[in-house]
């Protein structure tokens, strides 16, 4: 589930906190709580307004997040870092996102922030799963991409749009309707079973709407696997906002916030150790945009030797 902890600050300490900002902007570091605002990431006007493919070694402007830690300057490498792509060949870099398996470690996670109007954009990048992931039947999907609302009053906990793994199926979820009186929530299976040790592609092309205007469609591999018309975002949160974009690992049942996770956690089976996957070639169009824009190379060429 999703939280927004406030950022506090200590003892008054304004002289240390501008000396911090004019030293952040002369040297071109991040701010503290590595935030950036849409303005700031995303190419206004252009095809594409985001590009990531690793290979310059650094996070650049993406906000980090790591179990109930948000905003964080630097994530532990052991958790999110950038390496060799797997199976790509020398030269291709991937980021790589860890979750042990251990009470309250449940995420590892790239954000992009969200912008101000719903808006039509394009979502690509791939996804590698390693030879050894333990298909689980248990209880828990591992989420790897998501679009989450802006939080408002009697805030929802479920992202707009997700893709996950759950088993050995790949998952499509939507949460969208009135948060505060129980919104519409779809979940859907897609036929052809997530194969370990492969990269798979995923285009996502949508417009974000609280009304019929509102589309969302899916590819997997260069085929369309999911295709919806009408609302899919909020009605009563985050109405001003387009749902912004989330990579990595996030598995909501290793975050024991409840009595009953703690229980069902302490129940359920210990095989799965950890959680790794791999992402690259992350891209994100506008509404000019059009798939062959936005669609990374498909699992046809990307198998790990």
């Amino acid at each position: 589930m999703h939280h927004h902890p406030l950022p506090t600050i200590g003892i008054p300490a304004r002289l240390l906190i501008v000396a911090g900002l004019a030293l952040s902007h002369m040297s071109g570091a991040p701010s503290k709580d590595h935030s950036y605002s849409a303005s700031e990431v995303f190419s206004s006007g252009r095809t594409i307004l985001f590009q990531d493919d690793f290979q310059s070694g650094k996070f650049g402007r993406w906000k980090f997040s790591v179990n109930a830690d948000y905003g964080i300057p630097k994530p532990p490498a052991d958790r999110i870092a950038i390496v060799d792509a797997p199976g790509l060949g020398e030269g291709h870099k991937a980021a790589r996102f860890v979750v042990p398996r251990a009470p309250n470690s449940f995420r590892s996670e790239l954000a992009l922030p969200h912008e101000i109007g719903v808006t039509e954009r394009w979502y690509g990048e791939r996804i590698f799963i390693p030879a050894d992931w333990v298909i689980d039947d248990g209880k828990g999907d591992d989420i790897v991409m998501q679009w989450h609302a802006i939080p408002g009053n009697w805030r929802s906990t479920y992202p707009n749009l997700s893709l996950s793994i759950g088993g050995d199926k790949w998952w499509i979820k939507q949460n969208y309707g009135a948060a505060q009186t129980g919104p519409t929530r779809t979940s859907i299976a897609l036929g052809d079973p997530v194969k370990p040790g492969t990269w798979v592609a995923f285009v996502v092309h949508a417009r974000w709407s609280a009304g019929d205007d509102g589309f969302l469609k899916i590819w997997k591999d260069d085929a369309l696997v999911y295709e919806r018309t009408g609302a899919n975002i909020y009605t009563t949160i985050g109405v001003a906002y387009s749902p912004y974009f989330k990579t990595g690992i996030y598995h909501p049942t290793w975050n024991l916030k409840t009595p009953d996770r703690q229980s069902a956690f302490e129940k359920s089976s210990d095989r799965v150790k950890k959680r790794i996957i791999y992402v690259a070639d992350v891209k994100v169009g506008g509404e000019r945009a059009r798939y062959e824009d936005i669609a990374p190379p498909s699992s046809a060429a990307s198998t790990q030797k």
